[in-house]
């Protein structure tokens, strides 16, 4: 992995720009400059997470969190709601990326028990620089 945190998305064409670049880049910057892995141990080197945003009807691209000790690498793409990331500003798009990834972060981790990593830390820190950023306040999203 090029960077510790990465970001990136599987895209449709008509909501590629309120995802990617711009909202996949200031995440993983943010991440990468606030957040140092080693903190949380030794067991991960490096998390990719990949936001699926297709139409309702692909079957093809799966959600997925992998953890591969061999690399110490997390692997994750999961979903954002297509007509959600669609009617709504890039500044909300980021707050729904935000939240996901935490969400993510919180719900799979506890269940991946992956050794020599903190994962109640790292969430909380992950936590804490969302919040301080104000990325995870509420949206009305309609």
């Amino acid at each position: 992995m090029y960077a510790p945190f990465v970001i990136s998305g599987i895209l449709e064409e008509p909501i590629t720009e309120k995802v990617a670049f711009t909202n996949t880049n200031l995440l993983s910057d943010v991440l990468n400059a606030q957040l140092q892995l080693e903190s949380y141990g030794e067991g991960v080197k490096g998390i990719a997470f990949i936001y699926i945003v297709t139409l309702p009807a692909d079957d093809i691209h799966v959600e997925s969190f992998r953890y591969r000790k061999k690399d110490q690498e997390i692997h994750i793409q999961m979903r954002l709601p297509f007509a959600a990331v669609e009617s709504s500003s890039l500044e909300e798009v980021l707050h729904l990326m935000a939240q996901k990834y935490l969400d993510t972060m919180l719900e799979k981790l506890p269940s991946k028990n992956i050794p020599g990593f903190d994962w109640r830390h790292f969430t909380a820190d992950v936590q804490n620089l969302f919040e301080r950023k104000g990325w995870l306040m509420s949206l009305a999203l309609g």
